[in-house]
Parts: C-alpha cells; sequence; structure tokens
C-alpha cells in the first residue's frame, strides 16, 4: 500500500517575492554558469537552499553551503518570504510546457508526503541504481536543515479517481500560485493548488493507495531519504511523518505528457573512427546505410524501433544508421536499445566498458546537433539512440533490474522551490 500523506508545506510568499524568480531546476543538473543566473533572478531563488557554491573559505560543518542552506531558508521565514502552510495539505501541480519539435502539453499531479518503503516490498520501483557521492551531498544537506528541497518524480498506476478529482479541481478553482518560467526548451507554464478540503485529500490518498509507484526520476533522493531515516532510527529520534516520509510528485502514469529525451552517446578522441566503427558493426552483423543528415537519421532510427535496434554513428564526415533485428533478451533491461548500444557498440568496438564510463570517457547530450559539434571539436565520434519509452521503464522497474547510466531524461524536470517538505 502506497502511504500517501497531506504534509504542512514551506512555501513562497506570492506577496513578497515573484514565484518565476525564485524557481529552479533540480539541483543534478544545474552547472556553474546557470547556478549564477538563478542566484542573479532573486536573493531569495531556491537554488541558494538547494545547491549553493562553495566558498574557498568554507569550513566544513562550520562554515559551508550546508549551513548557508539552513541560514538562507531561516532568513526567508523571518521575512516572511516564505510561510509554513497553516495545516497539512495535498499540493495539486499543472506544469505545461512543450517538448522539443512538439505540441503543447500538459503534466497534472500533486505534491504529497509518501511513506518510504524499502526496494523489496514492491510498493516504490525503481529503474536505476545510484552512485555514492550525490547520496552523500543530499544526505548532508538534510542532516543540516531537516528539509527536503527537490522532489522525487514517480509515476503511479491505475488511480482514476485520483486523477480525475486532481483534473476536476485543476478546471474548476483559480490556482493559489502560477508562474511562467524559461525552460530547457522555451516556456514553461506552473500552477499550484493547496488543497486542505478533508473530502478532497480522502479522495485523493484512498484512490492511490494500492498503487505501486515507479521512480521517473530522483532515485538518489529517495535512497538519501532512506538513509536519513535509518539515521534518526539510530539516534533515537521520536518516530513521525517527517523522517518516515519523502516528498514526492505523483503524476498517472498513464498520461500522454510523459516525455524520455536520448541520451546520445559521444566519444571524444576515440581510437576507432566513425567509418571503422560501421565496419566493424557490418562484420556483426550489422545493416548500414548512409544518411543525408541528423534529421533523417533521428527518422530512420524511429521507423526502425519496433522491429530493431538502430543507432546514428555520428563522424566528422557525417552519419550512417546502423540496425540490428530485435532477438529474445533475457529480461526487460537486456533488451533496451541503450544496453545493446553499450554491450555491442561501445564496449566491444570502442573500448568504453562500465569502469571507462565511471572515469569520464563517455559524454552525453540529448541535442543531435550538439553531439556532431563535440565530434568535431574533440575528434571523436557519436552515437545517436533512440529515447528509451515509459512502458520500458515500467518493463524494467517491474523485473528488478537496473538501465545503464543516462538511459532516461524526463523532460521537462520538476522545479525545486514549489513547495518544500520539513523532515525534521
Amino acid at each position: 500500500m502506497a502511504r500517501v500523506r497531506p504534509f504542512r508545506g514551506l512555501r513562497y510568499n506570492p506577496e513578497v517575492v515573484a514565484l518565476g524568480d525564485v524557481l529552479a531546476p533540480p539541483y543534478d543538473v544545474v552547472d556553474d554558469g546557470l547556478r549564477q543566473r538563478l542566484m542573479a533572478r532573486a536573493l531569495q531563488n531556491v537554488i541558494r537552499f538547494e545547491a549553493g557554491p562553495s566558498l574557498p573559505d568554507d569550513r566544513p560543518g562550520e562554515r559551508d553551503r550546508y549551513t548557508r542552506a539552513r541560514d538562507h531558508l531561516a532568513a526567508w521565514r523571518a521575512s516572511g518570504a516564505m510561510l509554513e502552510e497553516d495545516g497539512p495539505a495535498l499540493y495539486l501541480y499543472s506544469h505545461g510546457f512543450r517538448p522539443p519539435g512538439g505540441g503543447p502539453l500538459e503534466r497534472i499531479g500533486c505534491f504529497a508526503a509518501v511513506g518510504l518503503e524499502p526496494w523489496s516490498a514492491g510498493v516504490i520501483l525503481r529503474h536505476e541504481h545510484t552512485l555514492t557521492g550525490p547520496k552523500a551531498d543530499r544526505l548532508a544537506l538534510l542532516r543540516v536543515t531537516g528539509v527536503q528541497g527537490s522532489p522525487v518524480f514517480a509515476l503511479y498506476e491505475g488511480a482514476a479517481a485520483a486523477t480525475a478529482a486532481m483534473r476536476r479541481r485543476a478546471a474548476t478553482v483559480p490556482p493559489d500560485a502560477e508562474a511562467v518560467t524559461d525552460g530547457e526548451h522555451g516556456r514553461e507554464r506552473h500552477r499550484l493548488w493547496v488543497v486542505t478540503d478533508p473530502e478532497l485529500i480522502d479522495t485523493i490518498t484512498r484512490a492511490l493507495a494500492p498503487s505501486r509507484l515507479f521512480i521517473a526520476d530522483g532515485h538518489h533522493r529517495y535512497e538519501t531519504a532512506l538513509a536519513y531515516r535509518e539515521e534518526g532510527r539510530a539516534a533515537a529520534v521520536p518516530a513521525g511523518q517527517g523522517r518516515d516520509h519523502v516528498l514526492m510528485l505523483l503524476t498517472p502514469l498513464e498520461d500522454p505528457s510523459h516525455v524520455i529525451l536520448p541520451g546520445h552517446r559521444i566519444v571524444p578522441e576515440a581510437a576507432v573512427t566513425a567509418a571503422a566503427l560501421v565496419g566493424a558493426l557490418e562484420a556483426d552483423g550489422y545493416g548500414a546505410e548512409p544518411a543525408a543528415g541528423l534529421g533523417e537519421a533521428l527518422a530512420q532510427m524511429a521507423a526502425r524501433r519496433g522491429t530493431a535496434h538502430a543507432f546514428g554513428v555520428v563522424g566528422p564526415e557525417g552519419v550512417t544508421v546502423v540496425h540490428r533485428p530485435r532477438r529474445p533478451a533475457a529480461g526487460p533491461a537486456q533488451g533496451l536499445d541503450v544496453t545493446v548500444l553499450q554491450e555491442e557498440v561501445l564496449a566491444r568496438h570502442c573500448g568504453l566498458d562500465r569502469g571507462a564510463i565511471a572515469a569520464g570517457r563517455l559524454e552525453f547530450s540529448r541535442d543531435a546537433a550538439v553531439v556532431l559539434e563535440r565530434v568535431v571539436e574533440s575528434r571523436g565520434l557519436g552515437v545517436l539512440v533512440n529515447p528509451t519509452t515509459v512502458e520500458e521503464v515500467v518493463a524494467v522497474a517491474d523485473a528488478d533490474q537496473s538501465m545503464p547510466q543516462k538511459s532516461t531524461y524526463f523532460f521537462p524536470k520538476v522545479p525545486t522551490g514549489l513547495v518544500l517538505y520539513p523532515a525534521p
């Protein structure tokens, strides 16, 4: 059973700050340049809490980016820029956007406190394994501040009554907060409703209770919350909702708004040329057809997706689509395009095993044009790949398997700053 609960969230006060100036992408997609631009928008931008910069004179544990995050949050609350909800609430959220090359879409869901469960319980399911570094960083922030910022983004199956109730509220009641921001691909519209009506909360939480929740984004955040809870238990911190729950955005699995962008691969200073790689794959039984350009290659790959693993090998001289028929696989993860790409192309012919990838010898981009630019700059090669599907994510999670690194990029990212979750 999914334990979905309302909570007393921390929210920006629209009378003091403009919501569009204080939102930020999740910490894991914010580089130094974007951090500086976000901080320049407003003194209260949530990036100062979520992923502020380190400074040369920092003293870990005394004065560092985690203590500054705590102090920023305290100052925002003291000034009235951020308020705590008077009572428990669910936070209904509508996210309007345009995917690359597509028409307008709207993602709808709700922010809630969701009870933490071990993976073995089969209530909350993952499709990737996590790295130690990001979890250590998130845990350090949570220890010092006691507040969860970036939500876990999860897809719930079934629960049609919850989805219908959310859509009715969004269609009939003005939002409590709204903003328009410049997103990764154009402008995005954000609307937030604070749901305190006990009957509506009961309708939503009861409908969601039987659902399994598939994590789309935020595996590190989820495992950080698990570790934080265990630390509390070891220290005999009184049990309560805070440490036993995690902030999640819950959206319907079947919703057409779920967009996954591809994770194209770039091999800088590759030991093999693109032409040699194509020749080696042909010797392995792959078919190969030159494409007139990146757009044609992507179209050819998409057309073959149902029956073949198809990739675009990019070199300075152009792009060639290589493909081989799909065959029965040992499991859902083994049948993924990204797995076949890793094992049959990158590891076998480019010398990029998992250790080499962990060492940073492989780059990733969601933009085919960027791939070509980097190939020319780095005297390397690139490989275009079709995006993973939501159905594949579910199948891998169902089988308790994991995908290779950078297999999914759910678009757009759920912003940080709409509501924060105190979890002392």
